[in-house]
């Protein structure tokens, strides 16, 4: 019997079989589940070590909508009602009724671990379409072991999304292939298929290209088809021409279509298409490096037919739903890329395109299995994977492979390679030459395969192959899980125990947070999250942002808090307020005080059970966390209890140690109005104190205060930039001077004259 007419493993295992044994069907299904349970355990391990959520603003966000939708029914950010994002947020919020946080945030990471886990099995039986048991065990590891489930431990759509796109593509596949079955399994798969890649959408938005994957493999099925072939073989050179401009006819069609509905897709594609290209490219070598660079070329290479293989329905529709699969998402995934560049920033997007994973290692597990490839299309995955991780990521944007950062948390494939300039002092050259050497191995490897005499040979050398491949996978999952660890611990440091210390006090009472300069929210989102109680949040000055509302309330001269239009209808009122002290000072009874990090120290944040209605004390704006004021200088207001008091302001560049020029500076005193945008401001000047701040100097000024209500401002003449004076400092604002406003009852010393800086 020749080669070409010797039936693969995969049908050999398909004829009929002796009726199996209870033993026989648990030891069929262990592997697998072995398999599972192995991969859980690690990343159970891995989502205990991870402390706090840091990824924000989409941790917090999908937790906002699954608190609520626990608590209600009905999803919300921060109280205003909200789109259910995720089917994600629907399966974490049962989670969510526990009322501890911290419990319920390991739960949340547990169900995460055993879901995303789960892409095993899909995998597994997409995989048993076209390969035996073993390939397919193989496939389903690696696809288990990926770098991206290191998101397993993230609030993240990921994890739902990941294994879902994963069934998607089985189910679409095996209804491709029962297509000529019974009729009871052709409509049940494809009912299946059908529901499935309609509810995708659902699952992540991303997802929508399931739907359209399933139509081009469709498409792909019918040109593949005996029938098709047939009817081509009577075309003529205007038949080929005229399907080629039909062809592009189409995609000029949908696209026009797009863009008309679309102003991001028109923007895209009409100014920005090389970018679509270049960084769907940056995210194809993430995925190639986190996959270990190999599964990538023979994922790719599996798609083109063997010269003389054997027909096989099975391997046709894997490759339809395949090809389907990498155009749709790839498409996507650049195309989303070249948008967040022009509205966000320039991203290796391999977080988009991670669903592609199991397809190459199903791919690959075919080449594994039947042992013989296509030599062109060998050579042109190898030559393409070799382009991706040695040429297009070496320069991908500032610094090659990104191995300057400790974890590139929308391109977890890079972990492995920044875990090794860590801990193995790999260079970007070093981690070039590697990938390099993996991309020529996996190119001998394949074609060895096939032309290696003895059989034991070729199934050692397919299982060394399987081996280093899950291998590399998993320890790049580990390295990402360890960079994001380690990130979870620096921002614990920074929130401080006890994590819930509003809670603690409040015991669930509506709490609002107002904050004022913060150069860097993560602190707040941290605080948000970890307490329940706050339910508003918001900041004088825009500095603090969604997910969610996030405006300044409405003040009256007096300093009461509305959010309405009617100050006497001033809306909802709060029992507890967390206020970012010294600018912000509410009016009622201090309850607690918590540290932080920020601005290169520690702050406060102080929790005030407020009177009714709510109101400001005073106010500052204009501040950075470490104290500097900036371009617009800074002010402060005082709504109530100022008269017969004093205003001490420090104002320095004590803490600069670079030279400067002295600077003119100029203290203002007046009594407080409120503007028509009915927020605080200035009146007519009442007094003005000038002085001049050296270098290294700092002046201490006692303002009497002019009446019950007032504020004042401190301008500083010449301010400068940090990194301008020494090109060593990375600071590129605009700063005056350390400003620091403080009220008093008492009177500044006998020797210090009133309304006066010395």
């Amino acid at each position: 019997m020749s080669a070409t007419a010797t039936p693969s493993r995969r049908e050999t295992d398909a004829r009929a079989v002796p009726a199996q044994s209870i033993a026989d069907r648990i030891s069929a299904v262990l592997p697998l589940t072995s398999v599972y349970v192995v991969l859980c355990f690690v990343y159970l391990i891995e989502a205990w070590n991870r402390v706090t959520p840091w990824l924000f603003t989409d941790e917090l966000e999908l937790t906002q909508l699954s608190r609520s939708i626990a608590s209600t029914g009905h999803a919300a950010r921060r109280g205003v009602p909200h789109s259910f994002n995720s089917l994600y947020t629907y399966l974490t919020a049962p989670v969510w009724l526990i009322d501890d946080v911290s419990r319920a945030y390991a739960g949340v990471k547990y169900l995460d671990v055993f879901v995303m886990a789960a892409v095993v099995f899909p995998t597994y039986f997409l995989a048993r379409l076209v390969v035996g048991r073993g390939p397919a065990l193989f496939a389903a590891a690696a696809a288990g072991a990926v770098p991206a489930l290191a998101y397993s431990s993230y609030i993240a759509v990921e994890t739902l999304a990941y294994p879902y796109a994963a069934l998607c593509f089985f189910l679409i596949a095996k209804a491709l292939v029962e297509r000529r079955g019974t009729r009871r399994r052709r409509y049940g798969w494809a009912t299946a298929a059908v529901v499935a890649s309609l509810v995708a959408p659902s699952v992540r938005g991303e997802l929508v290209v399931v739907p359209i994957a399933a139509a081009l493999a469709i498409l792909f099925a019918v040109w593949s088809s005996d029938w098709a072939r047939q009817r081509r073989k009577e075309w003529s050179i205007g038949d080929w021409i005229g399907t080629i401009t039909l062809t592009f006819g189409a995609i000029f069609v949908i696209s026009a279509i797009a863009s008309h509905h679309s102003l991001e897709w028109y923007g895209i594609t009409t100014y920005w298409k090389h970018r679509i290209l270049n960084m769907g490219n940056w995210a194809a070598g993430a995925l190639a490096i986190g996959l270990g660079v190999i599964p990538f070329i023979g994922g790719i290479a599996a798609l083109f037919r063997v010269p003389g293989e054997q027909p096989s329905r099975e391997l046709r529709m894997f490759r339809c739903v395949s090809l389907a699969g990498l155009i749709a998402v790839g498409m996507y995934t650049g195309m989303k890329a070249a948008y967040l560049s022009t509205v966000f920033a320039t991203r290796v997007e391999e977080r988009n395109l991670i669903y592609v994973a199991p397809l190459l290692l199903v791919g690959t597990a075919v080449l594994l299995d039947r042992r013989r490839v296509n030599l062109w299309g060998l050579v042109a995955a190898t030559a393409y994977a070799a382009y991706l991780v040695g040429y297009a990521l070496y320069h991908p944007t500032q610094f090659p492979y990104e191995m300057n950062v400790q974890l590139y948390s929308d391109a977890l494939g890079l972990a492995i390679l920044q875990q090794a300039n860590r801990y193995l002092y790999w260079t970007p050259d070093t981690a070039r030459w590697v990938l390099l050497g993996l991309a020529l191995a996996g190119f001998v490897a394949f074609l060895a395969l096939g032309r290696l005499r003895r059989a034991t040979l070729s199934a050692l050398l397919a299982a060394v192959i399987a081996l280093g491949i899950v291998a590399w996978n998993l320890t790049g999952e580990i390295s990402a899980a360890a960079g994001t660890n380690s990130i979870s611990r620096t921002a614990a440091a920074t929130l401080r125990h006890p994590f819930t210390w509003v809670d603690d006090i409040t015991h669930g009472k509506p709490t609002i947070y107002l904050g004022e300069g913060e150069a860097d929210q993560n602190p707040e989102w941290m605080l948000e999250f970890w307490n329940r109680s706050i339910v508003t949040v918001g900041s004088l000055d825009g500095s603090v942002d969604g997910p969610g509302p996030s405006g300044s309330p409405n003040l009256t001269t007096g300093g009461e808090l509305y959010w309405t239009n009617d100050p006497a209808n001033p809306g909802r009122q709060y029992a507890y307020a967390v206020e970012d002290w010294p600018c912000i000072d509410f009016a009622g009874t201090y309850r607690g005080v918590h540290y932080y990090r920020a601005g290169g120290g520690t702050r406060p944040w102080r929790l005030i059970q407020l009177t009714h209605p709510n109101r400001l004390r005073a106010e500052c704006v204009g501040i950075y966390p470490d104290g500097w004021t900036g371009a617009a200088d800074s002010q402060y207001f005082r709504f109530s209890e100022g008269k017969g008091g004093w205003l001490r302001i420090v104002i320095s560049r004590r803490n600069w140690g670079g030279p400067t020029p002295p600077t003119p500076v100029h203290v203002l005193l007046a009594p407080l109005t409120i503007l028509p945008t009915r927020q605080p401001a200035l009146s007519r000047t009442s007094g003005e104190v000038d002085l001049s701040l050296g270098d290294g100097q700092t002046k201490v000024c006692w303002l009497r205060a002019p009446g019950d209500r007032f504020g004042a401002a401190v301008l500083v003449q010449n301010k400068f930039i940090p990194h301008q004076i020494d090109p060593n400092l990375s600071d590129p604002r605009v700063l005056g001077a350390e400003v620091s406003y403080r009220f008093t009852k008492t009177p500044p010393p006998a020797k210090v004259k009133p309304n006066t800086c010395g």
